[in-house]
């Protein structure tokens, strides 16, 4: 098939000037001067190879093949109007829903307060938030169903960026009764006779635990295995016994009878940071939510 090198201005300038028979009234319609719309209609004459008008000095009229042209010229207008109709419905949609997919315990403690924020700024702005595990989030964001994501995983995936905003410690939660609350740290081999609440082996938080504590001589069992974080607080909450957390994960509003000790030697620590689609624009609400984030982690999270 021959390729047509029609450009969208030029049916515009043909309809316009075979609507109205009249190159000035066209050339106003269309804020261009009669020079130029001219040389619209000759281009598109030679490109199809056939006459549409007739001109002479006191009107303008259309030769039978314009007469059929115009028909499909209109029909191409109203085609494209309605595709760039969809495309800045979808562009606005994109652009009133902001997405974020995160690991729960960003999800429970950190995003809360940092949506507030958001909303207060943003009222006009829906917003979906992803809770799902660190492998999930990562898949979430390559997939382009969040905008971006907030995960401690660093991102091996050459498609995406990772830009770290903070890095936390794990401490230990347990009753204030407990003979290990009184120490300002913990170390990990003294564990050994507490019962350890821990989250399942496919967690990303038990996998990092797990390889930092590798080498320890003495290690801690597992008395109780949950699937997330949440829950390990909650049953460390009710006396049932003690949970290695990472410390953005402790309230002391939703977990009042527990307090949080340092776990030292190791020391392990897990960094937060911000993942996106590599070279991939945000949209003006997006961006701002990841801004409030990054800012909002130089001072521990401590929202305005």
């Amino acid at each position: 098939m021959n390729r047509i090198d029609l450009e969208f201005g030029d049916l515009q300038a043909f309809v316009a000037v075979a609507e109205g028979l009249s190159f000035r009234a066209a050339a106003a319609q269309l804020f261009i001067s009669q020079p130029a719309l001219s040389r619209r209609i000759d281009k598109l004459e030679g490109v199809l190879k056939v006459r549409l008008l007739e001109r002479t000095s006191r009107r303008v009229s259309l030769t039978e093949a314009g007469r059929q042209f115009l028909e499909h010229a209109r029909a191409a207008i109203a085609e494209m109007q309605v595709a760039l109709g969809a495309l800045s419905a979808a562009a606005a949609k994109r652009s009133t829903v902001v997405t974020v997919a995160c690991v729960p315990s960003v999800a429970n403690y950190v995003l809360p307060v940092a949506l507030e924020a958001f909303s207060a700024r943003f009222p006009e702005v829906r917003l979906r938030v992803l809770d799902e595990s660190g492998a999930q989030v990562v898949q979430s964001v390559v997939r382009a169903e969040a905008d971006f994501g907030v995960n401690f995983i660093g991102v091996q995936e050459a498609e995406l960026d990772f830009k770290a905003i903070y890095t936390e410690g794990y401490v230990l939660a347990l009753q204030r009764s407990h003979p290990l609350a009184r120490g300002k740290t913990v170390k990990w081999k003294d564990l050994c006779g507490s019962r350890l609440i821990s989250v399942s082996a496919r967690s990303s938080n038990r996998v990092l635990l797990d390889n930092a504590l590798a080498r320890l001589e003495q290690r801690p069992a597992v008395f109780c295995e949950v699937n997330h974080v949440t829950a390990a607080l909650a049953l460390a909450d009710a006396g049932v016994g003690v949970t290695a957390v990472p410390a953005l994960a402790y309230s002391k509003v939703r977990y009042p009878s527990l307090v949080t000790v340092p776990l030292v030697e190791p020391e392990v620590r897990r960094t937060l940071g911000l993942i996106t689609r590599k070279g991939a624009a945000l949209s003006a609400p997006a961006q701002a939510m990841y801004d409030l984030l990054e800012s909002a982690a130089r001072s521990g999270f401590d929202f305005p």
